[in-house]
């Protein structure tokens, strides 16, 4: 789904000066579920389908192997049950469970009723709908990602939690928002699978609102013999792993005051402030 009063922000290309407007398609409540959108920039449309709209209807956006995985059909539905609900649990040693998470990334991004916050990389849309319902009517979530499998998958779950979550396909290296429009923005392991992290963080600064937040959640170079093996071949699929002093220059030099950074083993929840 797509809030369509959040149309106007939306902007496919960079010199765009105006967001997109509904043509047709259907819609509850100011929620479109399928349908078409135009750009009174360029005439350019764009279908919303599947209860998400899709600004990448002629590219995959994907930039190494592990994006590619990702567009593999099943992958949404398995993402969550086999590997999300466990995987800070397993990479971290001691018990992790999702609440745990949600409760340090809704801490670091000073989540206020009344905001709009953007999901870069939302997958299955963990962090997103729970945003939403903490939020509930008075604030806003846009969840981003490339992959229609993962996309579809967040509809779902946030149509079953009743956590309404407004759902865009499109590539977070250039970002398809106004400058300045988003409260803050959440990165979950995201920013790991990346071509050009340094971009996205640059793209991401230039839609949040200056004094906005961006909390991060990544995975840090292994400092065990056995997860750098494993880190080494997890690279080779375009995955990269992070120096703890890496990622404060990354965030730097994109326009961010970074927060001293939370590790759990090679876990690290990094916070900043958009300067």
């Amino acid at each position: 789904m797509f809030r369509r009063n959040l149309l106007p922000i939306v902007r496919p290309r960079p010199s765009d000066t105006e967001g997109l407007v509904y043509v047709e398609g259907v819609e509850e409540n100011g929620e479109i579920s399928a349908g078409k959108v135009r750009s009174p920039v360029t005439g350019d449309e764009y279908r919303m389908r599947y209860g998400y709209l899709d600004l990448l209807p002629r590219s995959t956006g994907a930039h190494n192997v592990a994006n590619l995985t990702n567009l593999l059909p099943g992958a949404g539905r398995g993402y969550e049950p086999l590997w999300r609900v466990r995987s800070l649990t397993l990479l971290t040693g001691e018990r992790f469970p999702n609440g745990r998470e949600i409760e340090i990334i809704s801490d670091l991004i000073h989540l206020q009723r009344g905001g709009l916050y953007l999901d870069l990389g939302c997958s299955g849309g963990l962090y997103a709908r729970e945003m939403a319902r903490a939020l509930d009517e008075r604030g806003a979530v846009i969840g981003v990602d490339i992959s229609p499998s993962m996309l579809r998958e967040a509809e779902r779950r946030s149509r079953k939690t009743g956590s309404p979550v407004s759902l865009v396909r499109a590539d977070v290296h250039n970002l398809p928002f106004a400058d300045a429009a988003f409260s803050g923005i959440v990165c979950g392991g995201t920013l790991n699978e990346l071509g050009d992290p340094a971009r996205a963080l640059r793209e991401a600064r230039r839609v949040l609102e200056p004094g906005g937040r961006l909390a991060i959640m990544g995975i840090l170079r292994a400092t065990t013999a056995r997860g750098q093996r494993i880190q080494r071949f997890l690279s080779g699929g375009g995955i990269r792993f992070f120096q703890r002093e890496e990622l404060h220059s990354l965030l730097d030099h994109a326009g961010f005051a970074p927060d001293p950074p939370q590790t759990y083993g090679p876990v690290v929840f990094a916070s900043a402030t958009r300067r």
